[in-house]
């Protein structure tokens, strides 16, 4: 698992934050309440035709954006300043994404519930209120005009300075509850997004969530990977000798699992419950000596881990340790939220040879 890669996605996640919809409804609001309206199902999901410019900073650059929603249906076209266009369209079975200057597609076919990797930007909004109400002050700082429309502004202040979702800054339209600005400092990178048009009342043409594909396009399919269970049996066979943590005093183990990580490395996750109850996470592969290593992430901290030199992140929703032992790569997760880093490092320290 490329856990910190995914960590500093999680500026993209609040960049992404577009598409909030929720009833209509009169009067005033603390934050939560306006929180949990924006992000609030409806069942009819809104159609609107949307422009907005995105800055994300050192890890993408700057963009221009065009959006067509309807039934839960969406068409981004995007424009970036180093001339790549890029056209994807979800069209409610299958996800499209035409590369317009390489004249390249790759296909995804969604599952039953329309995630399949691709989290809706309610999801993705929820996901990141979630990390951060407990670990930022949130409060109302005023009413402004962002596209033309009305909008209520909501800041969620981190309550200390080393942490790795930093300041918040969102608008939200009072109509349509669509969050029409974002500004956030996460993994120490500040990213803005921001509409410039939205036109919630834009007939769409269900032609809009199709793409004239060149025939001349090299068209990819891609499968997501799944998680496949294995045996303990299965994991000797290809580690051959490695440290596991052992069962014992409530703790047992409720299940392995097989996923293909980066360069389709093989990557083994043990879970373990407690009493019955979740407790932690620990995944193993093999270390690859020659890779390039990877820079620390801001909230990140060196900690010794069984003699070795290790990392350890401890966030609101996100524990975990990571070190290297005997051409081994682990990483081990808290997974019942009363679990502490030290019972982390209690646990490594009991880890034992398998063979």
């Amino acid at each position: 698992m490329n856990w910190k890669k995914s960590l500093r996605a999680a500026g993209l996640v609040a960049a992404l934050t577009f598409s909030l919809v929720g009833c209509n409804t009169e009067g005033s609001y603390s934050p939560q309440e306006i929180i949990d309206q924006a992000l609030q199902e409806t069942k009819e999901p809104i159609t609107y035709y949307g422009e907005y410019t995105m800055d994300m900073g050192d890890i993408g650059g700057k963009a221009q954006v065009k959006e067509w929603t309807k039934d839960g249906k969406r068409r981004i076209e995007m424009t970036a300043e180093n001339g790549e266009h890029i056209i994807t369209v979800n069209n409610g079975s299958q996800v499209i994404m035409y590369d317009v200057v390489k004249n390249t597609v790759h296909k995804m076919d969604m599952n039953g519930d329309g995630s399949n990797g691709f989290p809706s930007p309610r999801d993705q909004a929820e996901s990141l209120f979630n990390l951060v109400k407990d670990t930022h002050d949130v409060k109302i700082a005023g009413e402004e005009k962002i596209a033309g429309r009305d909008t209520y502004k909501v800041v969620a202040k981190a309550k200390k300075d080393d942490t790795l979702i930093g300041d918040i800054e969102v608008w939200v339209d009072k109509k349509t509850w669509v969050t029409l600005k974002t500004i956030t400092n996460s993994a120490g990178n500040k990213m803005t997004s921001e509409y410039t048009k939205l036109d919630d009342s834009a007939k769409i043409d269900d032609a809009q969530f199709t793409i004239d594909i060149p025939k001349d396009a090299k068209v990819e399919e891609i499968k997501v990977p799944q998680s496949e269970s294995v045996t303990l049996d299965t994991v000797k066979e290809q580690l051959g000798e490695f440290l596991m943590v052992p069962e014992g005093n409530g703790l047992t183990l409720e299940g392995i699992s097989l996923d293909k990580g980066i360069e389709d490395r093989s990557e083994y996750t043990f879970t373990y419950a407690k009493n019955g109850q979740p407790d932690i996470s620990v995944t193993v592969f093999k270390a690859n000596s020659n890779a390039k290593k990877v820079e620390s992430i801001k909230g990140e901290k060196e900690m010794d881990i069984r003699g070795q030199k290790g990392t350890v992140m401890d966030e609101n929703k996100f524990h975990c340790i990571n070190w290297q032992e005997n051409g081994y790569q682990y990483s081990m997760f808290i997974v019942d939220s009363k679990q502490t880093i030290e019972d982390l490092v209690a646990y490594a320290k009991q880890m034992t040879i398998v063979k």
